[in-house]
């Protein structure tokens, strides 16, 4: 048995899920990228799955789909970053649904799909001013109708990203605010060209708890999923529940006077004659330099 380890809640991760789609009732994609955000998506993604709580996971890459479909994941897998042209071959034969941001990357995926004789579904992404990947609103009709009139694309979904959707400043407020109004006119000049967009999803983290506006179909929930607001703003809205405990062993307690300092950078001195335990885990096992006389542990179920 490994010192130390992380430990993963099931039933913590299960509730969160529970508590977002109690609040929103919208379809969820989790987000599955990044293993989870170090969670182990093999686990996590079959066991959101099995729950039926869960429509969708979002990856950062094709390799990371490729794993989850290996270990039995049927659940729609969307690329958020979309894909680099010498993946698409995988994103066709693992029924991966990639981010199209425009006209030469959907020919791409076109030309992939053809050459499998397959209809790849794609969800077309829209910069509302996040200025990142995505087409600008303005463009997304004609996207929109490359991808809808193509044998081998299917307009599976439109979607967008927000850039400070997880606070109340008043210019954070008004740039997502332009966000949103820019995103509409997007979809609106879609729909009014008489094209369907199955699934709309924009509202990752912040905007589940800021923005309920921005919900539409389904959201797309980040660091909630695994049991923490994404700002100091947002903390409170929701019952989280942490998913990951840092586990280890103390190793040696001891007895140091007053005076002496202890640890890396000499951040803490003893003011007194004082016990102290000496645990296992560090920089080595993701325990950050930063915590270094702020962190908190719990032995025995006292906190120290």
């Amino acid at each position: 048995m490994p010192v130390t380890y992380a430990r993963i809640n099931i039933s913590n991760f299960l509730h969160n899920l529970k508590e977002i789609k109690k609040i929103t009732g919208r379809k969820i994609c989790m987000a599955a990228k990044a293993d989870c955000y170090g969670h182990g998506a093999k686990v996590l993604v079959k066991a959101a799955e099995k729950s039926g709580l869960v429509d969708a996971a979002g990856i950062a890459d094709v390799n990371e789909g490729i794993r989850l479909r290996q270990v039995g994941v049927k659940l729609p897998l969307l690329i958020y970053r979309g894909c680099i042209t010498e993946g698409l071959d995988a994103v066709v034969e693992y029924d991966i649904q990639p981010f199209v941001s425009c006209i030469e990357y959907a020919k791409a995926v076109e030309k992939a799909a053809e050459k499998a004789d397959k209809k790849v579904k794609v969800h077309l992404k829209v910069d509302s001013g996040m200025s990142r990947a995505g087409c600008r609103w303005e463009d997304a009709l004609p996207l929109a109708r490359y991808i809808d009139a193509s044998p081998y694309l299917e307009l599976a979904g439109a979607c967008t990203h927000f850039a400070v959707s997880d606070t109340l400043d008043d210019v954070d407020v008004t740039d997502t605010r332009k966000q949103i109004d820019n995103f509409n006119r997007a979809i609106d000049s879609i729909k009014g060209a008489g094209i369907t967009i199955p699934v709309i999803h924009c509202a990752a983290s912040g905007a589940i708890l800021m923005y309920p506006e921005t919900w539409f179909d389904m959201v797309r929930p980040g660091i909630l999923v695994y049991g923490y607001a994404p700002s100091r703003e947002c903390e409170g809205k929701l019952d989280l529940k942490p998913v990951m405990d840092l586990v280890s062993h103390v190793l040696q307690v001891k007895d140091i006077r007053k005076g002496e300092k202890v640890s890396y950078g000499f951040t803490w001195q003893a003011p007194e004659d004082t016990t102290i335990a000496v645990i296992g885990a560090g920089y080595a096992d993701g325990y950050n330099r930063l915590l270094s006389n702020k962190g908190r542990v719990f032995i025995n179920g006292r906190c120290y």
